[in-house]
């Protein structure tokens, strides 16, 4: 739940010349397609064939190339996708057997049939070709999507989706902008809303902390949140303590000026605390809230 990674704009894909977690962006330039989706049968795409660090991704020309199997189901040609946090621990297993189970949960197929994955979680395209049962949907569309985990991503030139799974793309943003959104929006909403019970009409008089405010959960929690009416405070470096406060926060710890534990405790108590850290901050002191 920390912050979005990279976006990857791709009009000809080509090999990724960084870590999946830098700073990247991937360009390539425009292609049209002069046959249908249903006579192509492969793409370019980056895959993993296992688990591991950056060394087990591959660029390959030969990717399986996404079929409708369902009638709901959309092929979006990939404009940008976007890198999150998810991928590079999904590139190295995370969740590996709790999605295996999701995939195959009569666990016909053999270990291993994940394999060639490609990652990506965040993806801005138009749609290429729909299912018969898709109704708000046609070719054409701008569409924006956060894929779930157990399905094959957005690091190719196309992907395969429900048609639940999509919305139309603001045309206020580009495709570039679109695919930094998703996946920490719906997050942010799962977090505050799913887990935390908040919603605009009810947060007035709430008092919320972020910790770790200056990444992409943090910056799109503090924003809905403000919508919201709440008073909310966030823990930063002293970096982004400008940034953060320009998103209308109210108020701010800087975590590098001392302990932020000290200083969130001489505050008045919060309604909900939401961590994007982890690990040492996960055990939040009972003061706090």
């Amino acid at each position: 739940m920390s912050s979005v990674g990279r976006v990857v704009h791709k009009r000809l894909l080509l090999p990724l010349s960084k870590s999946l977690c830098g700073h990247a962006v991937v360009c390539r330039q425009s292609r049209s397609i002069s046959s249908s989706s249903r006579c192509m049968s492969i793409m370019p795409a980056w895959v993993i064939d296992r688990y591991g660090s950056n060394d087990v991704l591959r660029y390959t020309k030969n990717a399986s190339f996404p079929v409708i199997n369902y009638p709901n189901e959309v092929i979006v040609k990939v404009f940008a996708a976007g890198l999150n946090p998810i991928d590079v621990s999904m590139r190295g297993g995370y969740g590996a057997n709790t999605l295996s189970m999701k995939r195959d949960p009569l666990n016909i197929k053999l270990s291993g049939s994940e394999f060639p994955l490609i990652l990506g979680r965040d993806v801005s395209g138009v749609i290429m070709e729909c299912g018969p049962d898709v109704k708000y949907f046609k070719e054409g569309d701008e569409v924006w999507a956060a894929i779930p985990p157990w399905k094959q991503g957005s690091l190719a030139e196309f992907v395969v989706l429900s048609g639940n799974e999509i919305s139309l793309k603001p045309k206020s943003l580009s495709h570039v902008e679109a695919a930094a959104i998703p996946y920490v929006a719906t997050t942010s909403w799962s977090a505050l809303v799913n887990t935390g019970g908040l919603n605009k009409d009810n947060c007035a008089s709430k008092r919320i902390l972020i910790l770790g405010g200056s990444g992409g959960v943090g910056t799109f929690a503090t924003q809905m949140l403000k919508a919201w009416g709440a008073h909310v405070t966030v823990t930063c470096s002293h970096n982004a303590e400008r940034f953060v406060g320009e998103l209308g926060v109210d108020h701010v710890v800087d975590y590098t000026a001392g302990p932020a534990e000290e200083a969130l405790s001489a505050l008045e108590k919060f309604d909900l605390v939401l961590d994007n850290v982890g690990g040492d901050t996960e055990r939040t002191p009972t003061g706090w809230v």
